[in-house]
């Protein structure tokens, strides 16, 4: 109830017990009247505060029952071919975006995707996401919770003519199962084959036990009207004794590339051992097993909610980016690799361990490397850079970005015609873009 209308209706019981104490009916009917004539109008104004398409700010508080990108646990943003800057966001069962044409400095009024309301895992590691084919097609994909806790369909949605329209969701995951299906990624390439590849619990019904999931990849082309995304397991390293085990840790998000052959790369968090959570990556259609990345020695059973990111430059070269809190090596580190991952480079550390360096995303462009991350000071959140014009063989000083006091979501680099931007999102203060 509106704070107005509740001051209203206290002031009116003090004044009617007090004319009702003392016997003064007739003043009792002016205090009943002027409450109904003014009841009307305070609710009337609550109404238009609901319906308007703008929130309120009072003070440091945001009202989150409207729409508004502040009000976000998660921004998705990404560059369209056109060098439109697309920002998508979940609220109240809906998914919501707006463009920009100039680069995050102004965007469009708020639109909703036409699709019926249903969940959107939005917080965190996992989020919905955007791409784009170069004839105005958008993709859409996110993961949808079910109703047993930890259980979620994957869900994908296209539009053809760059947003006015979108078909209606379907779910990618084919086994029908009520099971873990979510941290989805999903890449676009030239020819318009979109691919999604995804954590997934359904071969935790074998007998045989395990603390990880699966992943899973399912692979279609609007453009050529082959829409049937049909499932396939990546062998992460699981096949022993010609039994399945699932060996990827459940939590953390996936990092995905296009190699300069067109194979796709696969980065992620794997379980090895006792608990034992390290960073393996695999190159499909080239490698018969996967390469373990990182040897931080991180023993944890629990999840550590941090993935990595994975950027291919034009040479092949890969570079990595990673947390860790093991025995041998605590913090964020970047490696490159001009073989797939079978050899790194020395990993550098990244970030201050003492500040609590996490989150670490990166982009290569034309040989210069971006890296950013969050520190923390106790007190408020900060985003921090740092570059490598020479193909990540060394790196300028760390840099203060900008800061946030009401919490912050994982930043992200984005890149455009050789360019790259950050994507970052505050808590009840807004999104914030700025080139690197």
């Amino acid at each position: 109830m509106h704070k107005c209308l509740i001051k209203l209706v206290k002031l009116s019981k003090v004044l009617l017990k007090m004319t009702l104490a003392k016997k003064i009916y007739p003043l009792c009917f002016v205090v009943i009247g002027a409450i109904l004539f003014l009841l009307p109008s305070a609710f009337a104004g609550h109404g238009q505060h609901q319906s308007s398409p703008e929130s309120i700010d009072n003070g440091n508080r945001i009202n989150c029952k409207l729409i508004d990108i502040r009000c976000a646990k998660t921004v998705t943003s990404a560059f369209a071919p056109n060098g439109d800057l697309w920002r998508l966001w979940s609220q109240n069962q809906g998914l919501y975006y707006q463009i920009s044409a100039d680069n995050g400095m102004k965007f469009s009024s708020v639109k909703r995707i036409a699709i019926a309301n249903e969940k959107v895992s939005a917080r965190n590691e996992n989020r919905p996401k955007i791409a784009f084919d170069n004839n105005w097609g958008v993709y859409l994909s996110w993961a949808m919770p079910r109703d047993k806790k930890y259980t979620a369909d994957i869900r994908f949605s296209f539009s053809s003519d760059y947003g006015k329209s979108f078909s209606s969701p379907i779910t990618i995951n084919d086994d029908g199962l009520l099971t873990g299906h979510s941290f989805n990624e999903m890449i676009v390439n030239e020819q318009g084959d979109v691919s999604i590849v995804w954590l997934d619990g359904r071969l935790k019904q074998s007998k045989k036990p395990s603390q990880g999931s699966a992943i899973f990849m399912a692979t279609a082309n609007m453009k050529n009207a082959q829409t049937d995304f049909s499932n396939q397991v990546i062998d992460n390293q699981s096949f022993v004794n010609k039994e399945l085990v699932n060996g990827t840790c459940v939590c953390c998000r996936l990092a995905i590339d296009y190699n300069h052959k067109g194979n796709l790369a696969i980065l992620w968090r794997h379980i090895y051992g006792d608990n034992i959570r390290e960073f393996a990556i695999t190159t499909l259609n080239e490698q018969k097993i996967p390469y373990q990345v990182s040897y931080d020695h991180w023993k944890i059973n629990g999840c550590p909610h941090q993935g990595g990111a994975l950027s291919i430059d034009d040479n092949n070269r890969y570079h990595l980016v990673w947390f860790n809190q093991g025995d041998k090596g605590k913090g964020i580190f970047y490696a490159s690799s001009d073989n797939a991952g079978e050899t790194l480079t020395i990993p550098l550390a990244i970030g201050e361990q003492a500040a609590q360096a996490a989150h670490p995303h990166m982009s290569e462009q034309n040989g210069i490397v971006d890296i950013v991350w969050l520190q923390f000071t106790g007190e408020e959140h900060q985003l921090w850079h740092q570059r490598s014009n020479d193909k990540g063989k060394s790196f300028s000083e760390a840099k203060i970005i900008t800061t946030a006091q009401s919490g912050a979501d994982r930043p992200f680099v984005l890149s455009k015609n050789g360019k790259s931007y950050v994507s970052w999102q505050r808590f009840q203060k807004g999104h914030w873009m700025s080139q690197l």
